[in-house]
């Protein structure tokens, strides 16, 4: 078995959650001094890399902290409203059945992903949930994962969607898969160097099992 364990970011990778990011964004807005997102700006937001959109609707640093809160926050009113990506569903059972640990590494909130997969009838899929809170710390907590399952690095793949998950992934030297359906577009997730791409959840599959491109 090349990966015994399968470690999936969730929004944008598991959860279609794109459209709802940026109606909370428009939503939580107004109140934190952030500049609106137009409809002319909803096209290009998956070629922004995380750093440049914070730029481009006004968020600092400092005031991440606060904005990241009241995201989350807001999310959580609708997580059991989120549908997981067509296929994702049954890529996951095919996994499991295959005899694959599965866990998820995101920057969203524990209660959030697991409302989300329990609607969504896979939370029982999954070994853990983590819900790390540094939106650029995954490359830490891939390092904690690999240490408490007691596992090589090349044991462990990481699937995202995002330019900082395959920039975390590879700073761990674990293979990552970036999944192109998500929040950053093929271009963007090409220049941080993923070890594949999945088009598909039928794409996942076929790395796990070793026969994908």
């Amino acid at each position: 078995m090349p990966f015994p364990l399968v470690v999936f970011d969730f929004d944008g990778t598991l959860a279609d959650s794109f459209a709802q990011a940026v109606a909370l964004f428009r939503r939580i807005g107004p109140g934190l001094g952030l500049t609106p997102i137009s409809d002319e700006d909803v096209p290009t937001l998956r070629t922004l890399p995380t750093k440049q959109f914070f730029k481009k609707v006004g968020i600092r640093f400092w005031r991440l902290p606060r904005v990241i809160r009241a995201y989350q926050a807001a999310a959580a009113e609708h997580a059991h409203e989120l549908k997981l990506h067509s296929g994702i569903a049954e890529m996951l059972a095919a996994l499991h059945a295959a005899g694959h640990r599965l866990g998820v590494l995101s920057s969203n909130r524990e209660d959030v992903i697991r409302a989300c997969l329990r609607a969504n009838g896979v939370e029982e899929l999954f070994a853990f949930v983590v819900g790390y809170p540094k939106l650029f710390g995954k490359a830490k907590a891939l390092r904690r994962i690999l240490k408490a399952e007691g596992i090589d690095r090349q044991q462990l793949l990481y699937v995202g969607d995002e330019v900082r998950d395959i920039e975390a992934a590879n700073k761990v030297k674990v293979p990552v898969v970036a999944a192109t359906w998500g929040f950053h577009a093929r271009e963007l997730l090409a220049d941080a160097g993923p070890t594949a791409f999945a088009d598909t959840p039928v794409d996942v599959l076929a790395e796990v099992r070793g026969s994908g491109s």
